[in-house]
């Protein structure tokens, strides 16, 4: 990405949190020439003294002085998960670009807000859904499109470890749960691989091992009209580890954890199966079905994507977006249908 002449976009972070100061600072000190942090505002005090000792920014307690700083291109929100909708709102107002941490809100009701907004503010708002560009959910994509594992009819999406969690994400009145807290991240991983609107929805939501009163266990089947199934759960309560993706096709599968190689066993792509035909005939004593020569191939193939991918590889896009004027990845159509799967989740099962 050639920036040699282009001036850093300006950015006020909104929260100083795990989100903010935990993640988007870091990720942010990477790239230097494309953005610079000139604001934050948070509550906490000390909070904003690390921030300006670092940074050399400003700093606000509310939210309203960070916005009417005309130094700030772009707001970055990144504050507890009830205030996205209306901080959102805000800052569109003001003309500026926003930059929100999912869940972009609470329904699907205030998505449709949020998109309405974002229009008439000449599309200025993003979702940072940046788990689409992980690695390893890109290499099991590019499994997927080689057509190696023949029709894939069933995905498994397995997240989470088990953790009695006390913090304000467990508390339902905080706009708390794994429903909305991850929930966002990789049901837009599934809407990808499933490439269309879901058919059919089911939903599970359960409090497992956190102490607060939201859930901490979400589980998700989505269908599409081809019978695709994708199969989610996020669970706080996992207490022996499965496969993060497991994808099952006619003439193979793969299995991919974090840290791993992706595990493939798959039909050799020269060997033809032979002809056969059901019978209705009384079989022999013994296996069932005829017995077949199958000749399968197994192989691990290291986490290296073609696709240029990573977690930080949003701020690069969101780069180019607004000095560029390309397109963002993330768009707000496809984030609004996460909430609406969410939405759809929570009033598909009686944990309220």
């Amino acid at each position: 990405m050639d920036t040699q002449f282009t001036a850093p976009v300006r950015v006020g972070i909104v929260g100083l949190g795990r989100a903010g100061w935990g993640q988007h600072c870091p990720e942010l000190d990477q790239y230097p020439n494309l953005f610079q942090i000139v604001a934050v505002c948070d509550p906490v005090k000390e909070r904003r003294d690390l921030a300006v000792a670092k940074y050399h920014c400003q700093s606000y307690r509310r939210f309203q002085d960070l916005l009417a700083d005309h130094s700030v291109e772009l707001v970055d929100i990144a504050t507890v998960s009830d205030g996205h909708l209306d901080q959102a709102l805000a800052g569109l107002g003001t003309g500026k670009w926003v930059q929100v941490e999912p869940p972009m809100c609470r329904t699907y009701d205030e998505a449709l807000v949020l998109r309405a907004a974002a229009i008439k503010a000449r599309h200025r708002l993003v979702v940072r859904q940046n788990r689409r560009f992980e690695p390893g959910f890109q290499q099991v994509r590019e499994v997927i499109a080689s057509g190696m594992l023949g029709e894939i009819y069933d995905i498994k999406i397995r997240q989470g470890r088990f953790q009695r969690r006390d913090d304000w994400q467990t508390v339902k009145r905080c706009t708390g749960g794994l429903l909305l807290h991850e929930g966002p991240h990789y049901l837009d991983q599934a809407l990808q691989i499933l490439g269309a609107t879901p058919a059919k929805i089911w939903a599970d939501l359960k409090r497992v091992a956190a102490t607060g009163d939201a859930e901490d266990y979400v589980h998700i089947l989505l269908r599409n009209a081809d019978g695709l199934t994708i199969d989610l759960e996020i669970s706080g309560g996992r207490i022996l580890p499965e496969p993060e993706y497991a994808v099952t096709g006619s003439r193979g599968a793969l299995a991919y954890s974090s840290g791993d190689a992706l595990r493939l066993r798959y039909l050799d792509a020269k060997h033809k199966l032979s002809r056969r035909r059901a019978s209705v005939r009384t079989p022999p004593l013994g296996p069932f079905g005829t017995p077949e020569n199958l000749k399968w191939s197994e192989e691990s193939i290291p986490v290296n994507p073609k696709t240029p991918c990573g977690l930080t590889k949003i701020w690069e896009h969101l780069f180019a977006t607004i000095r560029q004027n390309r397109p963002f990845p993330v768009t707000i159509d496809q984030a609004i249908e996460t909430m609406r799967i969410i939405t759809a989740a929570r009033k598909d099962t009686p944990f309220a």
